[in-house]
């Protein structure tokens, strides 16, 4: 994950600051209980705002390429320099994985090699949760850079983020992301699209008994 996000808020809050009339932030509200888990969860991406970290606390193992990242997250939970699309852990070590709008930074051309890590690292039944955006291809008109804003609401605590990428020349959504898990083996357990934008979906991805 980058920090580009980070830069484009800062920018945003600048400028409502001199145009006090501007409209409020649309945001997708994102809604995470405390979900039952056993064993360790291996959170991809998990460095920045450390979503998971926050939720699961001791339970959580948060992989991030960046250090920086990783330093940013609050305390609570393992961090580790890791590369998503090279796991360094055995074969069948966790039950759980959830990547919290990470896949959206990640080039696609690793995303493959990305399903097939996660589902190689994944017990037989463990699941992998996957909180994301839909991302329109790139429109060629213009800025294509994409922005959403979340209101994540965990049990004890109110996260309010945003996140930017550039737009590409394919479009990142459900579906695409449903045919690289069908690839990689998993069932599709279920998507739901929680935002009032349709900016955000959750997918629960299963692996075969």
């Amino acid at each position: 994950m980058t920090r580009r996000a980070c830069l484009l808020l800062i920018a945003a809050a600048a400028a409502r600051a001199q145009s006090p009339a501007s409209a409020p932030i649309e945001r997708e509200e994102i809604v995470i209980p405390d979900f039952p888990a056993s064993g360790y969860i291996l959170d991809l991406g998990g460095g920045c705002r450390g979503t998971i970290g926050r939720l699961k606390g001791e339970q959580v193992v948060a992989i991030d390429i960046s250090m920086r990242e990783l330093n940013e997250a609050p305390s609570g939970f393992l961090k580790i320099l890791m590369d998503a699309s090279d796991l360094k852990f055995p074969d069948k070590s966790f039950r759980t994985v959830t990547a919290f709008f990470s896949l959206m930074f990640m080039k696609p051309e690793i995303h493959r090699k990305v399903f097939e890590e996660t589902y190689r690292v994944l017990s037989p039944g463990g699941e992998w949760l996957i909180w994301d955006a839909s991302i329109p291809a790139r429109s060629g008109q213009g800025d294509d850079s994409f922005l959403i804003n979340l209101h994540t609401k965990l049990p004890k605590e109110v996260i309010d983020y945003g996140y930017s990428v550039r737009r590409l020349d394919m479009q990142r959504d459900p579906g695409y992301y449903r045919a690289l898990a069908e690839q990689a083996g998993f069932h599709v357990a279920g998507v739901e699209l929680p935002g009032p934008n349709r900016k955000a979906f959750f997918m629960r991805l299963r692996k075969p008994e």
